[in-house]
């Protein structure tokens, strides 16, 4: 595959030899937890073990500004919202003239962002040691059709694959004299005609790939021999489980800290 079609990062850790299945019960059991975790402590421990494990697989460099770039945004904008106009709002934490910063909506604001980062950087964990055609392969060796196989994995490409399409359109259209730099206003209006060309190549690359799919018989019911076998051990699947039994403790434990 190549590389501008995924966000895939080449390595040789544990992580990037698990099986996809572990690997996507993993991200998925630790947003799960991230949200249902009954507070922050809880919240951050998610946070620190994906932290660990961003760096066990060596992408914590890639992840970092990625994460910085989309979390600080909302991060600021939820301490704003709920540290002046929360309706719990009762102790101060930081008088600012005629307002004032509510302890009560920072510590949402802080809960929020907490999960939305263990959301990001599981998701990142998954995206960057697990390449899509491995995953949709995983799925269609377990009785998954081919054709959802496909889906999956076009949908797991489809944001790379606009990007690069838009990169490619921008320095098209920057060497015909474009001004893409400048104020905020110049560079909104450099970026409308990307969207004509970035729209027209989509529809032409969706018709190219069916027009593909069909010439390889890809819609013929036929048996199909696998070109990969991905190891799945029994570690991995012991570890599957003990995954999603952390699940109904969370909620366990969440229910017990309301009582």
């Amino acid at each position: 595959m190549p590389r501008g079609l995924s966000i895939y990062a080449e390595g040789n850790s544990a992580l990037h030899r698990a099986h996809p299945f572990t690997k996507g019960t993993l991200t998925l059991v630790a947003i799960a937890i991230g949200f249902i975790a009954p507070s922050l402590a809880w919240v951050i421990a998610v946070a620190v073990i994906l932290l660990g494990l961003l760096t066990l697989a060596d992408v914590i460099r890639r992840f970092v500004p990625v994460a910085l770039g989309i979390l600080l945004p909302i991060t600021l904008l939820l301490l704003i919202v709920q540290g002046f106009a929360n309706p719990a709002n009762r102790t101060v934490f930081f008088p600012l003239g005629p307002l004032s910063l509510y302890r009560e909506g920072l510590a949402v604001a802080l809960l929020a962002a907490a999960r939305i980062f263990c959301l990001i950087s599981a998701t990142f964990l998954l995206s960057f040691t697990t390449r899509p055609a491995d995953l949709a392969e995983a799925m269609m060796q377990r009785g998954l059709s081919p054709r959802f196989g496909y889906v999956v994995q076009s949908a797991l490409q489809i944001i790379p694959q606009s990007l690069e399409s838009a990169a490619r359109i921008r320095d098209a259209q920057r060497a015909r004299g474009l001004e893409t730099e400048g104020s905020l206003l110049l560079r909104a209006r450099a970026y409308l005609p990307l969207l004509l060309p970035l729209v027209l190549s989509s529809l032409v690359a969706t018709q190219e790939r069916a027009m593909a799919l069909e010439v390889r018989g890809f819609g013929l019911s036929v048996h199909r021999y696998r070109r990969v076998v991905l190891p799945d051990t029994g570690v991995q699947r012991a570890l599957r489980w003990f995954l999603v039994a952390l699940v109904p403790l969370a909620i366990g434990a969440r229910f017990a800290g309301w009582r």
